[in-house]
């Protein structure tokens, strides 16, 4: 239980902090139930085609959209003997969407649209403005959270939030 504490605790100083949120794998239970039921044994990081997941400092795993996307193939979930990760029908794999920061290069007068060509589901859109580039605007509705936009960009100015 001690652990458990630490992790919480961790987690709220990362929230207080309005660092990156940390995603877990898709279809992760929530909050102290993942925790309860992984064991940290990594047999979801060795499943992952794309190589997105990493262990945090604790052994539990993580998903590093530096590294790629995540294409939802369920692989980790498959490979979970603990059922830290259930997939339920019809259940979403998570609710994390993309948020566009001010620090995009497009406010700064530098056209860039990685993020809107990596987005597969065309999140991403760029609505006219009336003067200078267009700043890209994230449509949650369509958004899935895969991430896909957030390790192409060379400026870091994609985060993922709870809307």
């Amino acid at each position: 239980m001690a652990g458990m504490s630490k992790v919480h605790g961790e987690r709220r100083r990362t929230f207080l902090r309005g660092r990156q949120l940390e995603i877990r794998p898709p279809w992760a239970l929530e909050g102290e139930q993942f925790f309860k039921k992984c064991s940290g044994c990594r047999q979801c990081l060795v499943a992952c085609p794309e190589g997105i997941l990493k262990a945090d400092g604790f052994g539990y795993p993580l998903v590093d959209f530096s590294q790629g996307e995540c294409t939802f193939c369920a692989r980790c979930v498959e490979s979970c003997p603990e059922g830290a990760l259930a997939k339920g029908v019809g259940q979403e794999p998570w609710h994390h969407k993309a948020t566009i920061a001010a620090s995009c290069l497009n406010g700064k007068g530098t056209l860039c649209r990685t993020c809107g060509e990596e987005c597969e589901t065309r999140a991403i859109r760029y609505p006219l403005q009336d003067r200078g580039f267009a700043l890209p605007l994230v449509d949650r509705g369509q958004c899935t959270g895969c991430g896909a936009c957030l390790g192409i960009c060379p400026v870091q100015a994609i985060t993922m939030i709870m809307p």
